[in-house]
């Protein structure tokens, strides 16, 4: 069969009142598009490019999307993100009020793929709104992708307040993304009280994204964390920081808390070329502190 033949099949199987029928297109097509990005495999397909310039796939998608079946409307967004069409965003924004949180999910990972900042009020109302965590955690993954600096003030209410921790988790992770000094306070928050590991972990990492000297002393203290990918994560972001963070490390040996001070030298080894990361963190506080005579 001929590539013309079988685009002419395709589209005439997206087409189908058949609902098997139409989610086996909907996947061949979400196949082919993967081909384009390098994440499958079409031998029978010589040319993907073809579906870019079929001018009837995208409306065709846009239709689906009013699918009365859920499973074809979730797959016809997966397959707008895929296509790279930012014509689609109108209509994906309108799937982000779905009834179904699967498609708001779908259509939220499908605005992030597009890449344009026209999604982002959309995404800031899902991440804010939506009642779904699922649905939260994907739109501010999108958020994270777009690097959507306007959304940095919902960013920072959904990593304070959001009762899920896959979404705060993400809301840092974004927020380290975007890279602005407005965003340290609660960054630096989230990693002194968050009550989740990995929130924490993702906000120190954020921090070394941004890479402000002025986060030096919050970083300290969770170089203090008995999680060693917290502290890990924090060595780091003042590791990425480089010399701007030592005047600020050095304050840390004054520290009247002998917590801070053990803390600070904890991150003078860090920072010091002959330090062995792999060797400190097989080791108690007290094994290599001693050996400086920091005990009080």
């Amino acid at each position: 069969m001929s590539e013309s033949s079988l685009l002419n099949q395709l589209l005439n199987d997206l087409r189908s009142d058949d609902k098997q029928r139409q989610r086996r297109a909907l996947n061949r097509l979400a196949r082919l598009l993967n081909t384009l990005h390098g994440d499958d495999q079409q031998p029978h397909v010589s040319d993907p490019q073809a579906l870019l310039r079929e001018p009837a796939i995208l409306p065709l998608l846009i239709e689906i999307l009013h699918n009365r079946d859920r499973e074809i409307r979730v797959s016809a967004a997966h397959a707008l993100g895929l296509l790279g069409e930012s014509s689609a965003i109108p209509a994906l924004l309108d799937s982000l009020l779905d009834r179904s949180k699967d498609v708001r999910r779908a259509a939220a990972k499908a605005l992030g793929a597009l890449g344009e900042t026209e999604a982002v009020p959309g995404l800031v109302g899902a991440l804010l709104a939506d009642e779904n965590s699922y649905v939260r955690w994907e739109a501010a993954k999108a958020l994270h992708t777009l690097e959507a600096s306007a959304a940095l003030p919902e960013l920072l209410e959904a990593l304070a307040a959001d009762d899920n921790s896959y979404v705060r988790y993400a809301a840092a992770e974004a927020l380290g993304a975007i890279g602005e000094r407005a965003a340290l306070d609660g960054l630096e928050a989230a990693l002194l009280d968050d009550r989740n590991d990995y929130v924490r972990f993702a906000a120190a990492r954020a921090l070394g994204q941004i890479a402000d000297p002025t986060s030096v002393p919050v970083l300290l203290q969770a170089l203090n964390s008995d999680n060693t990918h917290i502290w890990h994560a924090a060595a780091e972001a003042l590791w990425m920081m480089d010399e701007a963070a030592m005047p600020y490390v050095f304050e840390g040996l004054l520290d009247e808390a002998p917590h801070i001070r053990r803390a600070t030298l904890k991150a003078i080894l860090w920072l010091s070329a002959e330090f062995d990361d792999e060797e400190v963190a097989d080791n108690r506080d007290s094994d290599w502190i001693g050996l400086w005579g920091w005990w009080n």
